[in-house]
């Protein structure tokens, strides 16, 4: 009888050690700290937001380049490589996939390194203001505008001409060749004098040169587009960079 009692006494001592390591197991598990899956969306997320921030420190980098440059006139040699270079530090993160379809609008160039627009004529009584394009996206249509106002010896030898105006716009019908391709063909040309030696000009002056006809005038490609400026690259090679709106 004692050493059944004995035997007793031992298998309950054993099953309560069981039961006791069985608890502090579970009672480990509860308070175990949560480990953090980081899904491939988080991922996603990260890295979207990563080069968001990278678009933008290089587009900031881009307009700042330019301020000082006069939209390409006052530009050095050296000046244009490294603003090419910023283009295209620029370019690789472009947001638009179609930017063809989003070139309706009103834009005002701030940069350009064609020689055709850096080699414009003026005169002593006139110098270069705005520079720019409106684009209507239904008609299929772009007007490339050169506004000429007086030079600072015109307005010296008669202050009324200050507000003198006349502005040039070159035609052109354009067809998009893909997402980011456009084909160019020259429509007319338009002369719109509004002011002259501070006089205000009838608009009978006005001139507007369409033809039925149309010409082969280039094609474009859109490199980089998004909510405020545009940057293309002609078939020749050359750059421009406009920003949406009129100004300047």
């Amino acid at each position: 009888m004692a050493r059944r009692a004995a035997r007793a006494s031992r298998l309950r001592g054993l099953q309560c050690g069981l039961l006791s390591l069985f608890v502090g197991h579970l009672t480990f598990a509860q308070v175990k700290p949560q480990t953090v899956d980081v899904t491939s969306s988080d991922r996603a997320v990260s890295a979207s937001n990563e080069g968001e921030a990278e678009r933008l420190a290089a587009k900031d980098a881009l307009l700042q380049s330019l301020k000082s440059l006069d939209r390409g006139f006052k530009a050095s040699e050296q000046q244009r490589l490294e603003v090419s270079k910023q283009i295209d530090a620029l370019v690789r993160w472009n947001p638009s996939a179609e930017p063809a379809k989003k070139l309706g609008g009103e834009w005002t160039l701030i940069y350009t390194d064609a020689p055709d627009i850096l080699s414009i004529p003026t005169s002593p009584f006139a110098s270069i203001g705005r520079i720019g394009q409106e684009i209507d996206s239904e008609q299929g249509v772009i007007a490339n505008v050169i506004e000429y106002r007086p030079s600072t010896f015109a307005t010296g030898l008669k202050e009324s001409a200050s507000e003198d105006l006349l502005v040039q716009r070159v035609f052109t019908d354009y067809v998009v060749e893909s997402a980011s391709s456009v084909e160019l063909k020259i429509r007319g040309l338009g002369i719109h004098p509004s002011r002259i030696l501070g006089f205000e000009v009838p608009e009978v002056w006005n001139v507007n040169l369409k033809g039925p006809l149309t010409l082969p005038f280039g094609r474009f490609e859109i490199l980089y587009l998004d909510d405020e400026i545009r940057i293309i690259r002609t078939g020749q090679g050359w750059y421009s960079v406009n920003r949406r709106g009129v100004f300047g």
